[in-house]
């Protein structure tokens, strides 16, 4: 009988390490899979951050191409308008060489007297660059040195 519990012990011992091992490989099946779902997460978040720094590339390129868009036209508009100031300033010039005065001037186009003045010190300066002959350049000495040193 002695022997019959011990086998009866043994089997409990045996029958709960069983159990308890099994309880083991559950748990590990559940981190297993838990595991698994993370590493998908993972993945997926992975994802969306190539994702994310791609829309702010593509953000950051179509920024940088409206400011050049903006600057080009800024420049633009600059040119004509500095086009159109010079034709202003032509015309401010004619009726003043006619006779018309810086005074009247400004109340005809409602210009301030300063700036009409302004114009016309301009179209003068302007008018004076292009009427002035262009200045030869200085002659340059023969070089004496190279030639001369050379045969003697």
């Amino acid at each position: 009988m002695a022997t019959r519990k011990t086998a009866q012990a043994e089997r409990a011992v045996r029958d709960r390490a069983d159990a308890i091992a099994a309880a083991r490989d559950r748990l590990d099946a559940d981190q297993a899979e838990r595991r698994r779902r993370e590493d998908e997460a993972f993945a997926r978040y992975a994802r969306a951050d190539r994702d994310a720094e791609q829309i702010v590339a593509d953000r950051d390129a179509v920024i940088a191409e409206l400011e050049q868009r903006r600057r080009d036209a800024e420049g633009e508009a600059q040119k004509r308008l500095e086009e159109v100031e010079t034709r202003q300033r032509e015309v401010l010039a004619e009726l003043h060489r006619d006779g018309r005065k810086a005074e009247d001037l400004a109340a005809m186009f409602e210009l301030s007297v300063k700036r009409v003045r302004g114009h016309l010190r301009q179209a003068r300066r302007a008018s004076a660059a292009t009427d002035s002959p262009p200045v030869a350049a200085s002659p340059t000495p023969p070089d004496t040195t190279s030639d001369h040193a050379a045969t003697a």
